[in-house]
């Protein structure tokens, strides 16, 4: 049996998986908690509720009853008008919980200011209130900022929510003081908070003179829940204040040494799930393009047209979730980030911003990128399922892809690239609890790629493991590969001969009240490739440590940290080092939000090509993160300065990089983040390599819900000719402008214009320019509109 058989029967089996456990899953119905019915207490003044118990000592122990929240049900014709207040007589019904401690600076320390959690529910949704009292209102920091752009440099408030109760993944929501909202999900394995997952929530803030009050609301649909009455639902809300000191309080004590920042969810009692689980959501969009393209020798080409799409939700249970997409408009209405790549052997990744692929973006996190979307170009359409239970998950998707980017080509000195053709892709995940509270899971992953017109195919199959032991974060991973869609000379894909690889990567963490370790283990075979995921370095062996020792609370600092990297990678083939490094550092937290670093580079070794000479880098790199001024309200600066390797001509020249990125509020409504890369080679004194990549963004925020963007961004690339290297000099300019309008998550509207040149000299620019409206509805919120 070959492997692609073998990669389908996988597939098919993670795909029905979700399909054998419906039945049983169907017959199950979520049991009715009890629910808490206090006293009711008196108001305070503006709507304010009054305190509940008193919380207990700060240093003392509380048991998971003492840490529950409590939801009350909503009467029949009670509305929550999502106004940022809890004025409504409601609220005085619900329990407050205020036992808050703080996390940062100062772990375990009583916060400054009271914060006051209540919780609400109906058929439809949960309502969280959140009382967030401040001594000196006049210094809360409440900018309007764009979605998912609710930072630490603004008072906010924050709901996770882990409906499935197993402390492995939560989605969270925020809101800040101004109404801005984000939200994303948080996965417990590698402790990552991932803000491009988008979901169907809404939120208000009102601020007056005891602080600001804020209500969520967040539909049932948008929540992933087991109907087995054995999940207990889990929460945690968390509140930050920056002043001199940036402050974090939680709802819940979140110890120093605890393996996720998630593991001490507390829970949420009182839920009775609606009868009513499954829902259907279809949001169609419309497109209309006019772009022209100039090139050098060549007429210019204009082309006017309008794309049509759909994509569709639909939950039939509580635990299963369908996603399709039909001729998806996945365009980027924001520009990516700028990298510098002109003196590196390896392909950078990008962030995923498409929402198809939002869904279970937890459960495609395994110790290693197996999965990597931007891999995808421009899809045709997709059909994905995704399965949460109590103790299994997984997702499986298809994907009919038109190509167009480029597939990596990675080998042990640098990442190869070929010409992308369109293909077809089956896609499988699957994790599983082998213990109940979750420790120890097991999970595999399943990938197959087959090229249009008979190019060859790629796919990959393994398991992986993730166990919680004394205090550890263990994970493993095991895949296998074959492929046969090679590069052929004129630097596409075609079938070719057969070739097959192996790729095993073991991980440890552990984060003690002093010391961090963490370790990376992996072995690749020179035949490894996976098209689908995202890896840039195969036939080596590498080893990775880190070991980090903190000293709290030290004059004024809030942290002190003594730090020693260390890796080692080698060629499998001839045992030669690739890279090998020792770097000892330092790094402090103080006020003002302020973080700096230093390392040493002193004795660091890399190899850029097989049989090449073994370069010694020497240089010294720092970092530093601050709040200079609330007009000013995050700078960030890196700077690396010494002796460093020069990839094309396989030397170690002087040189340096900087990357400086800060964001500014002149004005209230008008937010202005410059940001420049550059990176620079001298040679007998002169400069022959300097790359640079500068970005403007401005924005005017109109309102909470829209806003005018002007992105600049600039790039430059000057390479000067010597021995076995040739002279290249190329240029950059894109510019765009968006006016956003977001009335919710599923109704959208864009309309902007982008232009851009690339090229040195008036005869070898090219040129383009594009304008586009981008209108994307909710058919649920049409009919509501319209009353029906």
């Amino acid at each position: 049996m070959g492997f692609t058989d073998v990669s389908r029967r996988a597939l098919a089996a993670a795909a029905l998986a979700c399909v054998a456990v419906l039945p049983a899953a169907a017959q199950a119905q979520a049991g009715a908690q009890p629910q808490a019915r206090p006293d009711e207490p008196p108001a305070l003044p503006d709507g304010l509720p009054s305190p509940g118990a008193a919380p207990p000592p700060q240093n003392a122990a509380m048991s998971e009853g003492d840490l529950a929240m409590h939801a009350v049900r909503l009467n029949p014709g009670e509305h929550i008008v999502l106004d940022g207040t809890l004025a409504n007589p409601a609220w005085q019904r619900a329990p407050v919980f205020d036992r808050f401690v703080e996390k940062d600076p100062e772990f375990g320390a009583k916060p400054l200011y009271e914060t006051r959690v209540q919780i609400l529910y109906d058929e439809s949704a949960l309502y969280v209130g959140v009382t967030a009292f401040d001594d000196q209102p006049g210094q809360i920091r409440a900018p309007l900022v764009r979605h998912d752009a609710v930072i630490r440099t603004q008072d906010f408030v924050v709901v996770y929510m882990d409906a499935i109760g197993k402390r492995q993944s939560a989605q969270f929501f925020r809101v800040g003081a101004s109404g801005s909202i984000g939200d994303g999900m948080h996965t417990a394995a590698d402790d990552n908070e991932d803000f491009s997952p988008d979901f169907d929530f809404d939120a208000a803030s009102a601020r007056n003179d005891h602080g600001y009050t804020s209500v969520f609301r967040i539909p049932f649909a948008s929540l992933r829940f087991s109907s087995d009455a054995r999940a207990g639902w889990r929460i945690m809300v968390a509140r930050r204040l920056p002043r001199d000191q940036f402050y974090m309080w939680t709802s819940v004590p979140v110890p120093l040494d605890a393996p996720a920042f998630i593991s001490a969810m507390q829970p949420l009692q009182g839920i009775t799930l609606p009868d009513k689980h499954s829902f259907l959501t279809l949001r169609p969009s419309i497109t209309a393009k006019h772009a022209s393209t100039t090139e050098p020798g060549v007429a210019t080409h204009a082309a006017d047209g309008f794309q049509g799409s759909l994509d569709a939700k639909w939950r039939p249970l509580p635990e299963l979730v369908v996603d399709g997409t039909l001729k998806p408009d996945f365009s980027q209405v924001e520009l990516d980030v700028p990298q510098l790549s002109g003196n590196t052997s390896f392909a950078l990744d990008l962030a995923e911003k498409r929402p198809f692929f939002f869904e279970a973006s937890d459960l495609l996190r395994s110790p290693t990128d197996a999965i990597y979307t931007r891999s995808f170009t421009a899809p045709r359409w997709g059909l994905r399922s995704t399965w949460r239970g109590a103790a299994l998950a997984g997702t499986a998707f298809a994907i009919d892809d038109k190509g167009g980017g480029l597939t990596l080509l990675p080998y042990a000195y640098g990442t190869g690239t070929a010409v992308q053709p369109g293909s077809r892709s089956l896609v499988a995940r699957v994790d599983a609890d082998v213990d109940d509270d979750g420790k120890f899971e097991v999970g595999g992953i399943a990938a197959s790629r087959q090229y249009e017109d008979g190019r060859g195919e790629n796919g990959v199959v393994g398991p992986d493991v993730a166990w919680q032991l004394a205090g550890w974060r263990l994970r493993g991973q095991w895949l296998h590969s074959r492929t046969t869609a090679q590069p052929d000379q004129d630097g596409s894909l075609a079938r070719g001969a057969q070739t097959l690889g192996d790729s095993t990567v073991l991980t440890a963490y552990r984060q003690g009240e002093r010391l961090q370790v963490d370790f990376y283990a992996a072995q690749i075979s020179p035949g490894f490739r996976n098209d689908t995921g995202f890896v840039n370095q195969v036939g080596v062996r590498e080893l990775d440590a880190h070991q980090g020792i903190v000293f709290r609370q030290l004059g004024p600092l809030n942290e002190f940290w003594f730090n020693l990297f260390e890796t080692r990678t080698t060629d499998r083939r001839s045992g030669d080092v690739v890279q090998a490094y020792v770097t000892p550092g330092i790094s402090l937290g103080a006020a003002s939000n302020t973080s700096w670093s230093l390392q040493c580079r002193g004795h660091s070794q890399l190899r850029v090509a097989a049989g090449g000479p073994l370069l010694a880098e020497h240089y010294w790199k720092s970092e530093l993160t601050t709040t200079p001024a609330t007009w000013i309200p995050l700078l960030d600066f890196t700077v690396s300065l010494g002796r460093m390797a020069d990839y094309l001509a396989d030397t170690v020249r002087p040189g340096g990089q900087v990357n400086l990125a800060v964001q500014t509020r002149p004005f209230g409504p008008i937010e202005l983040n410059p940001s420049l890369w550059a990176a620079w080679l001298r040679r007998d004194g002169r400069l022959t390599y300097r790359e640079t990549a500068s970005q403007l963004l401005g924005v005017w925020h109109i309102d909470a819900r829209q806003n005018l963007r002007l992105i600049v961004q600039r790039s430059t690339y000057d390479r000067k000719a010597e021995s076995n290297v040739s002279a290249d000099r190329e240029s950059g300019l894109t510019t765009s402008l968006t006016y956003a309008l977001r009335r919710s998550m599923g109704t959208v509207l864009y309309v902007g214009a982008t232009r851009s040149h690339s090229g040195i000299g008036a005869q070898n620019i090219a040129r383009g320019t594009e304008a586009f409206v981008k209108l994307q509805v909710d058919v649920d919120e049409v009919r509501s509109a319209f009353g029906s």
